[in-house]
């Protein structure tokens, strides 16, 4: 490559600072986000150190119930039930009969999660604020516009336009 005229750098300003008078006026800083909100969504491995450490507290509770339910029945006398009832040598799948109500209550939470509808919490930042989910006036309403293939024909007919034949040739 060719040199080229150097680029002028120029150094950064310095940092504002309140005047001495004003250091009593600023207000505290924020607290972490995670830690002052409790709509902000747990890591995996968070979610997964408290439930390790709820089920320690708990292991000699005989009526503690686990955050983290098991798929598979393991309890004996239910899976010779199930497989008596199913007819089969295999224990049978899960289904969502066999769901606590607990799990139950969660698969409700979620479904309402998911609803997203909420005007003062947003569950991520790419979730846009109701204000934004709203159509404006001039937006066209119930307008479906024309169909793809019918556009596609006219838009193909326009850009081979008029076709020529042998009067174009001779004139006439």
């Amino acid at each position: 490559p060719k040199r080229r005229t150097p680029i002028d750098y120029k150094p950064r300003p310095d940092l504002v600072k309140p005047a001495p008078g004003q250091k009593q006026n600023l207000p505290p800083p924020q607290e972490s986000i995670e830690t002052a909100s409790t709509e902000w969504p747990e890591s995996p491995e968070a979610r997964r150190a408290r439930i390790r450490a709820d089920a320690t507290a708990h292991q000699n509770d005989p009526n503690y119930q686990p955050e983290a339910v098991e798929d598979v029945q393991t309890d004996p006398a239910s899976v010779k039930k199930a497989m008596a009832d199913s007819a089969s040598s295999h224990p049978p799948r899960w289904s969502p009969d066999d769901s606590s109500a607990t799990r139950t209550a969660e698969i409700q939470r979620r479904l309402a999660e998911q609803k997203q509808g909420d005007p003062t919490t947003r569950k991520y930042l790419s979730e846009p604020p109701l204000a934004y989910r709203q159509p404006s006036d001039a937006a066209p309403q119930n307008e479906l516009g024309e169909d793809e293939y019918k556009k596609e024909r006219r838009l193909k007919a326009q850009a081979e336009g008029k076709k020529g034949g042998w009067f174009d040739w001779l004139g006439l």
